[in-house]
């Protein structure tokens, strides 16, 4: 089972990015490829991500978000962690901008205490057709 377009833009995933540690994450001349990632109970979830990053998925229990955590090919430079986490029908705007960005500043703060980072620094990202 695909997730379509139009389901992935109701139930669209909010990336929690919890760690960028280091410098130069993706060369802006890296090669990059479309990967799918299984998300269980939902379909695959396709990204277009750095060629060369590694990923693992991570499913905690049932019916938890799945993570998928990216990494460099080789050593621990850094680390990007991606929550995927889909709407419920009753929540047409859970993915929403505002949502999403009080979200992320809510568990950024909770992430805080124990990262190199000292503050919460949020930027919206857009690629075609998408905001993030």
């Amino acid at each position: 089972m695909t997730i379509s377009r139009r389901e992935m833009t109701l139930l669209f995933i909010m990336a929690l990015v919890a760690v960028f540690l280091g410098t130069g994450i993706a060369r802006a001349d890296e090669q990059t490829a479309k990967k799918k990632y299984p998300i269980p109970g939902h379909g695959v979830l396709e990204l277009n991500v750095p060629a060369s990053w590694k990923a693992k998925i991570h499913t905690p229990q049932e019916n938890m978000p799945s993570t998928i955590i990216f990494s460099p090919p080789t050593g621990n430079d850094f680390q990007v962690t991606m929550m995927v986490l889909l709407g419920k029908k009753e929540e047409p705007n859970f993915n929403g901008p505002e949502k999403v960005k009080t979200l992320l500043e809510k568990e950024g703060q909770k992430l805080l205490p124990r990262i190199v980072e000292t503050k919460i620094d949020l930027h919206e990202i857009k690629g075609g057709d998408r905001t993030g």
